[in-house]
């Protein structure tokens, strides 16, 4: 795609959100991307990486980025 010198992609575990895995996260507009599975990667790279529009399905919402209290997330209890 020609996207070398504006894309760098890194491995990483699950960036502490487990619930959502596996998770992307394109910055810099810090966009929380879950559960990707290959078949979107090419979704992410031509909509939002190269048409500026993020995947609003594969999105994870705000409220749940960092919160211990995200409808997701398994209660340890």
């Amino acid at each position: 795609m020609g996207l070398k010198a504006t894309v760098r992609a890194n491995k990483a575990g699950c960036l502490d959100q487990c619930e959502h895995g596996p998770n992307v996260v394109v910055y810099p507009e810090a966009v929380w991307y879950g559960k990707v599975t290959p078949a979107d990667v090419d979704e992410i790279l031509q909509q939002h990486i190269q048409q500026g529009k993020p995947v609003e399905r594969l999105q994870i919402a705000e409220s749940c980025i960092n919160n211990k209290e995200c409808p997701h997330r398994k209660s340890s209890t």
